[in-house]
């Protein structure tokens, strides 16, 4: 039987343990191969902050507003759309939220893994494919599943609203989708596992006399990069700058300011019964090295050691080299 371990033996394998990084199979990596790993929060996986919410929330409500204006062409009637709600849970709970019947249309991006889910209200289709056959939007109260031919035409609503999603991020990258799907029972579809987070935009829409829900589904993972991208670049819009990154820029007016320039010795202490005995026309004597450590002040500031002597009859100073902030 083997001996039990106390705390203070255990303690330093689970903190190794948590160090190291493991293949699928239970084999450890080699220390020399440098790997990147990632936290993942299994209770929480979706790190999306308040900030980050707040952000998209404001971002999809630009694709509200310009998906409402298309719509209102399409139809030759106005259309109406505001947002609901923007939240994350799990794909589970939100195929729990969709009626059957109703219709979704699934999307895939190319350029972003997974697929995305577009809902839309039976009686709201019906009610939008009226409109384009030429009738006054009149939906009914019977919630019925769609036709051949209306599912055909909700085609082109569904390409306006993938696009304008696509175009939400074309700042970041540029991206297309494209329809792979229909269904119309919500227990058939299975777009990923239950336990996949997924990002929900629930709009309201109002058509002639209905007034109904949109939802647009998408997994975090596929939205992850994007989410990324904005989290950098808001972070880079926050941070200040620098002093040696400010931009610097000469101005002509600057030529005309006249600043002092001073040469000077530091000359060696005296007593002070010496100083109150000097008069007029004394001389100091000093030594020659003293010419060598000139110092050149700029607006009082002591910025350049120099040589002084003459030159052409005149006396000169000589830079020799930038003043060390210690002799500041």
């Amino acid at each position: 039987m083997p001996e039990p371990q106390n705390q203070s033996a255990i303690d330093p394998l689970v903190a190794e343990a948590g160090q190291a990084s493991y293949r699928f199979d239970g084999s450890r990596f080699p220390a020399s191969l440098k790997i990147n790993t990632q936290a993942f929060d299994f209770r929480t996986p979706v790190h999306l902050a308040e900030a980050e919410i707040r952000r998209l929330r404001t971002i999809y409500s630009g694709f509200i507003s310009t998906s409402s204006a298309r719509f209102s062409s399409l139809l030759r009637a106005d259309m109406s759309l505001k947002l609901k709600s923007l939240l994350t849970l799990p794909y589970g709970s939100f195929a729990d939220t969709m009626k059957n019947p109703t219709h979704i249309s699934l999307f895939k991006v190319d350029q972003l893994p997974g697929i995305g889910i577009l809902e839309i209200n039976p009686r709201l289709a019906i009610s939008m494919t009226n409109r384009m056959l030429g009738g006054g939007g009149m939906a009914g109260d019977e919630e019925r599943h769609l036709t051949e031919i209306e599912i055909a035409l909700l085609e082109e609503i569904v390409e306006i609203i993938t696009s304008e999603w696509c175009r939400l991020w074309k700042e970041d990258r540029e991206l297309s989708a494209r329809q792979i799907g229909t269904e119309n029972n919500p227990r058939f579809l299975q777009a990923c596992s239950n336990d996949t987070i997924i990002l929900a935009l629930t709009i309201e829409a109002m058509v002639g006399d209905s007034v109904e829900q949109i939802q647009i589904a998408v997994p975090y993972p596929m939205i992850e990069p994007i989410v990324k991208t904005l989290h950098s670049k808001r972070s880079r819009e926050l941070q200040p700058l620098n002093e040696d990154t400010k931009p610097r820029h000469w101005r002509n007016s600057y030529n005309k300011i006249n600043v002092p320039v001073i040469a000077d010795w530091l000359v060696p202490g005296i007593a002070i019964s010496d100083i109150l005995s000097l008069h007029v026309g004394d001389i100091l004597e000093m030594p020659k090295s003293t010419l060598d450590k000139t110092r050149i002040r700029i607006a009082n500031s002591p910025r350049f050691n120099g040589l002084a002597g003459s030159e052409n009859g005149h006396v000169a100073v000589q830079i020799v080299s930038e003043t060390t902030t210690s002799q500041k």
